[in-house]
C-alpha cells in the first residue's frame, strides 16, 4: 500500500506538475471512462485551507449505461462523495492537465461497496492479510482508425447503410511484429510517427515503456507496460490509455479498444502478466550448507504449491470470471479458437497462446481471456479473489488440468479429457452472466451487492445493444471505447 501523503507533499507534487487542471477519473460498470475537471486553482485553495477535495456525484452514476440511462432498479436520488486517490496522481493526459483517479465515498465517510477502485483495493488487503502479494503488468493492444472525410460519410448515408465515421488505416503488408509497419516513422500524418509522441507523453507521466510493437491488424499496435501491485497497475493501465487516445486524437486519429472492430481481422485484447508470491516467515539459520540447501529446497516447493493453487482456483471460476473479463457482447466475436486469442477451452499450458492462462516462468503466467471493454479494477479484483480462494482451499493444478501443449481446439474429445479439458468458456455474454449467478462461491468473494448490481447493469446493457445490426453496434462501440 502506498504511504499516506500529507496535505503539503500533496500540494508540492500538484504543484511541480504545472497544470491549469486536475482531472478526476472514475470507471464504471460498463467500462466508460469517467472524468470531472477541476481548476488547479481551485485544489489548491481547498487542501490549502485544510480541507479535503471531494466532488459530489450522483449515486446513479455506479448504474448508468454507455447511453446514459439507469439500470432498472437504480434511483437517480442522493450522492456520493468521489475522493481523489493522490498516489494515483500523474501528468497529463495532455499538456497543462495532471489526473487522479477517484474512490467512491458514502456522504459520512464511510466506504461504498459498489466503487470498483475500491474493491480492487480491498481484495488486495484481503490477500495480503493472507500472505499474498502480486504484481500485475498489463498490455495495452488498441487499433488506431482514421476518420472517413465527411463528403464519404454524406455518400455512404445515401446508400442503404449506416455512415461510418472510421475506417481501417490503409497500410500494405501490416503484420505481427514486422519492421515494415513503422517504414512511415518520421512522416508527420502517419500513425507510427504518433507513437514516438505517445510514448514521450507516457515518460513525462512516469510510465515505462517495457516494449512497443506491432499487432497483426493494420494500425494495432501493442505497448508493454512494467509490473506493478494490482491498484497502481490498474491506474497505470488507464492513464496510459488516455495518454494514448488523446495523442492519437490530436493527429485526426481514433483509437479503439473494441475486441473487433473490423470483422475478419484479428482482434484487440488487454492480456494481463500475473506474479503471486506467498510471504514466508523469516528463514532460521541454518547450521550447514546441506541445511541451507534442503531449506530453500522446500521453500521453492512451497512457492510452487502456492501459485498452481492460486491459478487452479482462477481456472475453477473461469466460466464465471469471463462475466468480468469477457464483459461485453463485442468480447466474444474474438474469443474463438486457434487464433492465438486463448481459445475457448478451460485449460493452461506452458508458453501456449491458444489457452486461457498461459505459463511464462514460475509464478509468472499471463491471463489472455482479457479485454479493453473489461474494467480492468473489476476483472482483477476477481482474478485475484478466485486465486485466493484456490489458495486457501490448497486447490491441486495437475491433480484437475494437465498441462496442455497443443491447441485444444484441435484435440479430439477423449485427448482432451486425459488432460482435463472438460469445459468451455461461455458462448456469449449472456450465458456468462449465467455461470457467475450460479457460482455462489465466486459472488461471495466480490461481494454480493456488488455482483448484483453489475449483473443488473449488464443485464440492461445487453438489452440495449442486442436489437442492433451488428455493424450499427460495431461502429457505436467503436465511438465510445
Amino acid at each position: 500500500m502506498a504511504e499516506k501523503q500529507s496535505p503539503d507533499e500533496i500540494l508540492t507534487r500538484l504543484r511541480s506538475l504545472d497544470a491549469k487542471w486536475l482531472r478526476i477519473y472514475w470507471v464504471d460498470a460498463t467500462a466508460s471512462s469517467k472524468c470531472r475537471l477541476v481548476p488547479m486553482k481551485r485544489v489548491c485553495k481547498t487542501l490549502e485551507s485544510g480541507k479535503p477535495l471531494t466532488i459530489s456525484i450522483l449515486q446513479g452514476a455506479l448504474g448508468l449505461l454507455p447511453c446514459d440511462i439507469l439500470a432498472p432498479g437504480v434511483s437517480a436520488t442522493h450522492t456520493y462523495n468521489l475522493h481523489p486517490d493522490w498516489s494515483s496522481l500523474r501528468r497529463g493526459p495532455v499538456e497543462g492537465h495532471a489526473s487522479c483517479y477517484g474512490e467512491f465515498r458514502q456522504i459520512d465517510g464511510s466506504g461504498c461497496v459498489l466503487c470498483p477502485r475500491r474493491l480492487l483495493r480491498k481484495t488486495v488487503e484481503q490477500a495480503a492479510a493472507s500472505g499474498l502479494d502480486f504484481l500485475i503488468g498489463f498490455e495495452i493492444e488498441f487499433v488506431a482508425l482514421e476518420k472517413v472525410p465527411r463528403n464519404d460519410q454524406a455518400a455512404a448515408a445515401e446508400g442503404d447503410g449506416d455512415a461510418p465515421k472510421y475506417r481501417t488505416i490503409s497500410h500494405d503488408g501490416h503484420a505481427w511484429s514486422t519492421s515494415r509497419a513503422l517504414a512511415e516513422w518520421g512522416r508527420q500524418d502517419s500513425i507510427v510517427t504518433v507513437l514516438d509522441e505517445m510514448v514521450d507523453l507516457l515518460d513525462a507521466a512516469d510510465i515505462p515503456v517495457e516494449q512497443l510493437h506491432a499487432e497483426s491488424t493494420p494500425g494495432q499496435f501493442e505497448i508493454v507496460l512494467p509490473p506493478l501491485p494490482p491498484l497502481q497497475a490498474c491506474d497505470t493501465l488507464l492513464h496510459a490509455r488516455q495518454i494514448i487516445e488523446s495523442t492519437a486524437a490530436r493527429h485526426g486519429f481514433r483509437v479503439t479498444l473494441h475486441p473487433k472492430p473490423s470483422p475478419g481481422l484479428p482482434g484487440t485484447a488487454a492480456h494481463a502478466h500475473m506474479s503471486v508470491l506467498k510471504s514466508s516467515s523469516s528463514r532460521s539459520e541454518a547450521s550447514s550448507p546441506q541445511e541451507e540447501e534442503e531449506e530453500e529446497e522446500e521453500e521453492e516447493e512451497a512457492e510452487t504449491e502456492v501459485y498452481e493453487s492460486f491459478y487452479a482456483g482462477i481456472l475453477a471460476h473461469l466460466p464465471a470470471l469471463a462475466a468480468f473479463t469477457y464483459a461485453n457482447p463485442a468480447s466474444y466475436e474474438r474469443a474463438v479458437d486457434s487464433a492465438w486469442a486463448g481459445g475457448r477451452w478451460v485449460a493452461w499450458g506452458t508458453q501456449n497462446r491458444e489457452t486461457p492462462l498461459r505459463k511464462c516462468a514460475g509464478s509468472h503466467w499471463e491471463f489472455k481471456a482479457l479485454d479493453g471493454l473489461a474494467n480492468p479494477f473489476v476483472a482483477v479484483s476477481a482474478l485475484l479473489a478466485a486465486g485466493a480462494d484456490g489458495v486457501a482451499r490448497a486447490t491441486p493444478l495437475a491433480a484437475t488440468w494437465k498441462d496442455c501443449e497443443p491447441d485444444p481446439a484441435s484435440l479430439g474429445p477423449e485427448q482432451r479429457a486425459a488432460l482435463g479439458i472438460t469445459r468451455e468458456l461461455p458462448r456469449d455474454l449472456d450465458q456468462a452472466l449465467g455461470f457467475l449467478a450460479a457460482d455462489e462461491t465466486l459472488e461471495g468473494l466480490v461481494g454480493r451487492e456488488f455482483v448484483r448490481r453489475y449483473v443488473d447493469v449488464k443485464r440492461a446493457e445487453l438489452a440495449f445493444l442486442m436489437p442492433m445490426a451488428d455493424d450499427e453496434r460495431r461502429q457505436w462501440l467503436v465511438e465510445r471505447y
